[in-house]
C-alpha cells in the first residue's frame, strides 16, 4: 500500500498497520504524525489494492450500557429492530449510530432471563443524557449505565 501512495508521488501517508478482522473488514492505521482525511482524500490511487465495498473513517463511540433487558422479548433479529423501533419511539431523543449489541453470547442468553445490552452515540452529551435518566422499552424501564471496555462478550459470561 505504502509502495502504490509513493508511485503516486505522495510521501505525506505511511499506513502502520494494515490487518482484516473477524468480519473481513479492512483497518488501515496511518502513523501518528499523519491523518485519516489525507489518506481519505488519496482514495482513488489506493483502493484498487483493496476490494472494498465502503470505505469510513473510525470514529470514536460513545457507548451505555442498558441492565435487566428481558431476553425472551428481544433476542431474536426482529426483535432487535422491535427494540430498535421501541427505544427511539419511548426516547425521543435517542440517536443509536449502530443496532445495539448484546454483551452476552446467544447460548448464554438462552439460559438467562436477563441480558446486558450497548447501545452507541456519535455525540458524547447524548450517551451522558441517557444515563442520567431511564430508558423505556417494551412496557419496562431499563437502567443505564456507562460502558467500561472490560465488558466483552468473553468477559461476560454471567450476563
Amino acid at each position: 500500500m505504502n509502495n502504490t501512495l509513493k508511485k503516486a508521488k505522495i510521501d505525506l501517508i505511511v499506513i502502520t498497520i494494515a490487518k482484516t478482522q473477524k468480519k473481513n473488514n479492512i483497518v488501515l492505521t496511518v502513523s501518528k504524525k499523519y491523518i485519516a482525511e489525507v489518506l481519505l482524500a488519496q482514495r482513488a490511487i489506493w483502493e484498487h489494492v483493496f476490494d472494498v465495498k465502503s470505505i469510513k473513517k473510525d470514529e470514536k463511540w460513545h457507548k451505555i450500557v442498558i441492565h435487566s433487558l428481558k431476553t425472551e422479548i428481544f433476542n431474536t433479529k426482529t426483535e432487535m429492530k422491535n427494540l430498535k423501533t421501541e427505544l427511539k419511539s419511548y426516547n425521543l431523543e435517542l440517536k443509536l449510530i449502530i443496532n445495539s449489541i448484546w454483551l452476552s453470547k446467544s447460548e448464554i442468553r438462552l439460559r438467562n432471563r436477563h441480558a446486558l445490552m450497548i447501545l452507541a452515540f456519535r455525540i458524547e452529551a447524548e450517551a451522558q443524557r441517557h444515563l442520567k435518566k431511564r430508558l423505556l422499552a417494551a412496557r419496562s424501564t431499563y437502567q443505564t449505565v456507562e460502558y467500561r471496555d472490560y465488558w466483552s462478550n468473553d468477559q461476560c459470561q454471567k450476563c
